[in-house]
């Protein structure tokens, strides 16, 4: 039998029995494979009703996830900070940033090792520039607060931000992972730790530090002014106000019903409050992100614009809502070094442990699939120091000049980026039609 075309070759082996085979590499291929491939097999269908429903639930998720943080992880990170008499920064920085960072860890070890994608390390690096620009953005033009902020932790967790590049370039530079490179990545979080656990002696050998002003004295149990809410505050307390009031409360009750059930009430056992938040801000911004996938291919915007654009500002909800909440209380460092703090989370442990237990479970080293990646890793050094400067001209203050400045630098990221991928864009590959059917079938 004579097979004039490729796609006539392709159309025969899978019709005798080679369907469950990926005939061609992704390299060999003249489309892009979409990302929605990379999450269950469920809404891949384009049709209205999948556009629709995916994105009324993302909007509902983004009240979900707004409600966690604000009720339940950043109160417990309130009571945790205040009974370890932590410094404000070291708070953010710390406890704060990994809570928030835990979407980018759940969804990396999905991507090493059930999709084996670069859907995971896509995530870090596109949501990246989001915490640290669009982030501070919004705690500067959004939260109407203008925070004084000490130069110390800022230069901190940036240095130590722009090392975490750094490191993570040259371990891109060869798309191949080693058991080494995993091990660097992680003792690297751990130098990090080290360096802020003894951060009063550091401070002392540059400057003279009152270590007491800083802590966290306030007890949140006893403060009246936003007090912590109890299970029946959550479930039985109306709201105050007219019509509107009420239909909003209607509107994410069921939410605060959900929430109130499942986690404990901060006033009680506050890290377990914690965990199940974190929990819960895992599940549903991996839901959020498969939705909102869902969402642009049906629409047809291409797969590397969304991770720019609407999938990092998904991944970043946790970081942006709760930066926004302290800042709003006058924690102004506590934000910078959440968003800073998340993003060297990020690098050194959401990428090097899950690369590490691939390595020490299946004994085989990482293979990251875009070259470009790395290029991409070395512009994040951009936003770090674009981020410094903004500081070191407004004074160390956090305001309406740094929200501006942060604002255009994203936008300009985001229009640069974007061309860029225009121009360089492969079309995606129509996974509903014959010719690229089998791509579907084997994920």
């Amino acid at each position: 039998m004579y097979l004039e075309r490729d796609e006539d070759l392709q159309n025969f082996l899978r019709d005798n029995g080679f369907d469950s085979i990926d005939l061609r590499s992704d390299l060999e291929l003249n489309c892009s494979v979409p990302d929605i491939l990379e999450f269950p097999n469920l809404f891949r269908k384009k049709s209205i009703f999948n556009l629709v429903f995916c994105g009324v639930t993302c909007l509902y998720l983004f009240i979900f996830l707004a409600i966690v943080c604000d009720d339940y992880l950043v109160t417990s990170m309130e009571r945790l900070s205040y009974a370890l008499r932590m410094t404000y920064d070291i708070a953010g920085a710390t406890f704060m940033a990994a809570s928030t960072s835990a979407p980018e860890l759940f969804v990396n070890f999905v991507g090493t090792f059930v999709t084996e994608g670069d859907i995971g390390v896509g995530t870090i690096v596109g949501s990246s520039v989001f915490n640290i620009l669009a982030i501070c953005a919004v705690c500067g033009l959004c939260t109407g607060v203008t925070s004084k902020l000490d130069w110390w932790p800022i230069t901190r967790d940036i240095a130590w931000y722009l090392i975490s590049i750094v490191v993570l370039c040259v371990v891109l530079l060869d798309s191949l992972v080693t058991v080494y490179e995993s091990v660097i990545l992680c003792v690297g979080y751990i130098l990090y730790m080290i360096c802020l656990l003894f951060d009063i002696k550091i401070q002392r050998l540059f400057r003279e530090v009152d270590h007491e002003a800083e802590r966290i004295t306030e007890n949140p149990m006893d403060r009246e002014e936003e007090p912590l809410k109890s299970f029946k505050d959550h479930v039985l307390t109306p709201p105050e106000g007219g019509c509107c009031a009420w239909v909003w409360w209607i509107i994410k009750y069921p939410s605060l019903l959900v929430l109130a059930l499942t986690v404990p009430s901060v006033r009680t056992i506050y890290l377990l409050t914690m965990i199940v938040s974190v929990v819960w801000i895992s599940v549903v911004s991996y839901i959020l992100t498969w939705f909102l996938t869902v969402v642009g291919y049906n629409i047809g915007i291409p797969d590397s614009i969304m991770g720019l654009t609407i999938l990092a500002a998904g991944t970043s909800v946790p970081e942006a809502v709760s930066s926004y909440i302290v800042t709003k209380k006058g924690y102004g460092a506590m934000a910078v070094c959440n968003a800073v703090g998340s993003n060297t989370f990020d690098i050194f442990i959401c990428l090097g442990l899950p690369w590490l237990l691939k390595h020490l479970i299946l004994r085989r080293s990482v293979e990251i699939n875009s070259s470009g990646l790395a290029i991409t890793s070395a512009m994040l050094l951009i936003t770090g120091i674009l981020l410094f400067v903004s500081f070191l001209v407004t004074k160390w203050t956090m305001g309406k000049l740094v929200g501006f400045i942060c604002l255009i630098a994203y936008l300009i990221f985001l229009v640069i980026s974007c061309a860029l991928e225009i121009y360089l864009l492969k079309p995606t590959c129509d996974i509903e039609s014959a010719e690229y059917e089998y791509l579907a079938k084997n994920k």
